[in-house]
């Protein structure tokens, strides 16, 4: 039993501090009273007092002197040696070192450049001081059902003072109202179409806006004081506005013939890069409660149009807030105009401030919000593709290091320990790095203007302002440095001694080794990422072939302007052009999103029946149908006469998933049918008729499901469309923005073509095909150059076997086969692996498509095929350089 000896480790604690001629002595009496005290009376105890006895010896004498200085001096000058042979060993094999070195420059340059673009992401809203208590209000429609049928990023204007007032977790709150683009006029000059916003005093005590000149305090103190931007300052005083002080300067903002003189209160820095909403002016919200009334501020739901935030007190749950929400809708609301419990129908959510930016994408988001869901799949791939250049490294440093078996089995005879190997092989694995290192910190610089051009950002690689940037690379590269040298430092170090003393070929005797999974998990990378770059091309090509319903090719949009007030004229003037075809004006137009809504009833009969659904509506004129050659399946189109501002009376056409939801399967037979809408209801104005039913069509994107939607005649339109002919393309948009200054001189016309409005709806998807394209090659680039370590591996631990093979009469096909069939089987198995779990992953990314392509048998081959291709050719070449050596060159020795 282990109780009658003495402790292992106190002899090892003696012999580590103990003088060398005393240890024997000392330790010899030491266990003579031991064992004299176990034959006494055996007990545990005793080791607690050898232990006694060994610290007791701790004193002057005794103790040994220590050299650190000189133990340090020693581990140097073995680094100084293992560099030095490590340099030798990298000039030597100068293709080895530059395929290493390309390899694991191309996998950390990739990685790091994904690395910038994600803590780019994550940088929004981060720099505003009180950024983890700010929450965002959003509200939520529900149908009858209870389920959600609409989620806004905006909130109605009379929520925040509400909640500000009800709720003690509340602190401040604040609203924008973006106000419809008014002119701003500066001593006669005008500037056109500025965002003017509208807020409240508190917004400079929740938000983090540093102010240039005047003071965040007083800068709302009058009902028409104005903050602006150090760019709108510069756009209305001139570039050297800072030279004096601009504060007290008078604005008039002018809109619809209305003028309003405002005082220019404060100018601060432009609003950072990195927040998800930009403005350049900020006026206090009261001056347009005087222009909506008490009855709009009220509201609470409907108008959602008032950006709102609050700042909850330190420590808030948020979720405390949103489980009263019944309370507020029964206090503030009560019943429904259909008699029904407002609390059925709404609801509210808290967002935190730094989630917007990358979680949310509701209706009506300020500005285009990034993807956390693309965040995760670049973070996961920048991963992959490093573990696959330091996998690559692996490989290929096995190879080349088998060449030097013979030296392992010098070193051993000589002494060299394990640790001493690991130490070396490390080393070089380090040096390789440490070159690789510059390398891909220039192919990150290189690539950068490219990923920022495509990605619409302004990344920056700043060595010396960012010391976390340079930190991170030191650490990553000892990482990189210690996984993709571990394995071969190991894997030579621990080769016995007869074996290394032998040569290569006793390095390969398992048919299969840890290096086949290393390969295997390379192959199924590639594979995996080439799985997801096919299906997300082919969701892509499904979405570029799908018939949206609607004509898209040779459609020019242009934005209206508040000047441009005589629509027929410029509809006349307009089409006397020949290569103007088609031509009509509408609120909305197809890719947009169907935003606007009344509270709609159908006439059954007897009765009106308050619909259940969400029923949009957009403004057209009559040739709406006819520009975009929209079909009518049923009834009759507008006519140029009506008009229901005019007359006080509704005019609907319907598309089909409208008429199917109000119960009608038939189109024909909901053609006449009365519908109350909003204000058309029998009571304010007069109910109107359906008169036609439309082929459905793709108004929003193949995100979203085919909704039912109305067309109403009227006037109150934004977007002019013209379907133009394919010939002289540029001289008919001259023509066009020539009419366009008649009728408005002050604004330059703004125009775009449809089908790039189309695609610019699927901008995220094709920024991931593109982006899956490049990763995809670099894995491949990579891939192969693992394959030509592994390949270059083999031949030469299989010269011997090779050489035999050809006197027998071996052709250049069989040896090629009998190499490769290893490689056949490690593609089966990574496809075995990977196809699954890139098919959950990419179905996931699928879902987000109502509307989309089925993941095809060719979808899942072409990977699988495609990497068969690489790799015969990459063994292939080779394998058959190898077989047409001399066999007499390298059986000479034997």
């Amino acid at each position: 039993m282990a109780i009658n000896h003495p402790p292992k480790l106190a002899n090892r604690v003696l012999k580590g501090f103990c003088k060398p001629q005393y240890l024997e002595d000392i330790q010899g009496d030491l266990e003579e009273e031991f064992y004299d005290r176990l034959d006494d009376a055996p007990k545990a105890s005793h080791k607690l007092w050898y232990w006694w006895q060994i610290l007791k010896l701790f004193r002057t004498g005794i103790i040994r002197r220590f050299r650190p200085i000189d133990s340090t001096q020693k581990e140097i000058n073995m680094f100084k040696n293992y560099f030095k042979i490590g340099l030798r060993n990298l000039w030597r094999y100068k293709l080895g070192t530059f395929i290493n070195v390309l390899g694991l420059s191309t996998g950390i340059a990739a990685f790091v450049l994904i690395a910038l673009f994600i803590k780019d992401e994550l940088k929004y809203d981060t720099h505003h001081e009180k950024a983890d208590q700010i929450y965002r209000l959003t509200i939520k429609n529900l149908n009858s059902d209870g389920l959600l049928s609409r989620h806004w990023a905006f909130a109605s204007a009379g929520h925040a003072e509400r909640l500000k007032a009800d709720y003690s977790e509340v602190k401040k709150a604040v609203r924008f109202m973006p106000w419809a683009f008014p002119d701003v006029v500066v001593e006669g000059k005008k500037f056109p179409s500025e965002q003017v916003v509208f807020t409240d005093p508190d917004v400079f005590d929740i938000f983090t806006f540093p102010f240039i000149q005047g003071d965040p305090g007083t800068a709302f103190s009058t009902d028409q004081s104005l903050v602006i931007s150090e760019s709108a300052a510069i756009k209305l005083f001139g570039n050297d506005w800072g030279q004096s002080d601009i504060i007290g300067r008078r604005v008039s903002i002018e809109r619809d013939g209305m003028k309003a003189p405002f005082t220019v209160s404060g100018v601060m820095k432009d609003m950072p890069e990195h927040q998800h909403f930009h403005f350049e002016y900020l006026a206090p919200i009261r001056f347009i409660e005087q222009v909506f009334g008490e009855s709009a501020m009220n509201n609470v739901t409907g108008n959602y149009n008032w950006l709102t935030y609050l700042l909850l007190q330190e420590g808030t749950d948020p979720e405390s807030i949103e489980s009263r929400k019944d309370e507020f809708f029964d206090k503030y609301v009560g019943k429904t105009s259909g008699g029904a419990d407002a609390k059925d129908f709404y609801d509210f959510e808290l967002q935190p401030l730094q989630s917007i930016h990358l979680e949310s994408h509701l209706e009506g988001e300020i500005e285009t919000n990034g993807s956390i869901d693309q965040v995760y799949i670049f973070g996961i791939v920048g991963i992959l593709l490093l573990v696959v250049a330091c996998i690559n490294y692996m490989n290929l440093a096995t190879s080349h290091f088998s060449r030097r078996m013979k030296e392992v089995g010098v070193r051993k005879v000589l002494g060299a320990m394990k640790s001493t190997l690991v130490k070396q092989f490390l080393t070089e694995a380090f040096l390789v790095n440490l070159i690789a290192l510059p390398f891909a910190i220039l192919f990150t610089e290189l690539a950068l203007p490219y990923l920022n051009d495509f990605m619409e950002k302004s990344i920056e690689l700043n060595l010396l302002s960012e010391l976390d940037i340079v930190g991170s690379l030191v650490i990553l590269l000892v990482l990189v440095a210690i996984f993709s040298g571990s394995y071969p430092s190991i894997f030579l170090s621990r080769i016995e001694l007869t074996r290394a003393l032998k040569g290569e070929a006793a390095i390969n005797s398992n048919k299969w080794n840890f290096r086949n999974w290393l390969v295997t998990f390379q192959y199924a990378v590639t594979i995996a990422l080439i799985f997801s770059l096919t299906v997300i091309e082919g969701q892509l090509h499904f979405i570029q072939n799908t018939d949206p319903g609607y004509k898209k090719d040779q459609i020019v949009n242009v934005s209206l302007t508040r000047n441009i007030n005589r629509l027929d004229a410029l509809k006349n003037e307009m089409l006397n052009h020949p290569n103007i075809e088609k031509l009509t004006f509408a609120s909305r137009i197809p890719t947009g999103r169907l935003a606007d809504s009344w509270g709609a009833g159908f006439n059954y009969g007897d009765s009106t029946t308050t619909l259940n659904f969400r029923l949009p509506f957009i403004w057209v004129d009559e040739d709406f149908l006819e520009t975009f050659e929209i079909d009518l399946i049923a009834g009759s189109n507008f006519t140029s006469d009506q008009d229901m501002l005019e007359d006080s009376v509704g005019y609907y056409l319907i598309n089909e998933t409208g008429a199917r939801a109000l119960g009608f399967n038939d189109p024909q037979e909901i053609i006449g049918k009365k519908l109350s809408y909003g204000a058309y209801n029998d009571q304010t104005l007069k109910a109107g008729r359906i008169l036609g039913v439309t082929r459905d069509f793709h108004f929003e994107s193949l995100h979203s499901t085919l909704t039912p939607m109305l067309m109403l005649k009227g006037d109150r339109m934004r977007v002019m469309s013209l379907q133009i002919r394919s010939e002289e393309v540029s001289e008919t948009l001259a023509f066009m923005e020539e009419t366009w200054n008649t009728f408005d001189p002050e604004n330059p016309i703004d125009y775009e073509f449809l089908d790039d409005r189309f695609m610019d709806q699927y901008q995220a998807e094709m920024r991931l095909s593109t982006m899956i394209k490049v990763f995809t090659g670099i894995a491949i680039l990579i891939g192969c150059l693992g394959l030509i370590g592994m390949v270059g591996f083999i031949i030469e631990t299989k010269s011997k076997e090779i050489g035999i093979r050809k006197v027998l009469g071996a052709s250049a096909l069989n040896i090629a086969t009998t190499i490769g069939n290893r490689f056949v089987l490690l593609i089966g198995i990574a496809s075995i692996i990977a196809i699954p779990i890139a098919f959950y992953l990419i179905s996931g990314w699928l879902d987000e498509f109502v509307y989309r392509t089925s993941i095809s048998v060719l979808m899942v081959i072409i990977p699988t095929v495609l990497v068969l291709l690489i790799t015969v050719a990459s063994v292939g070449f080779q394998t058959i350089k190898a077989s047409l050596v001399n066999p007499a060159e390298i059986l000479k020795d034997e």
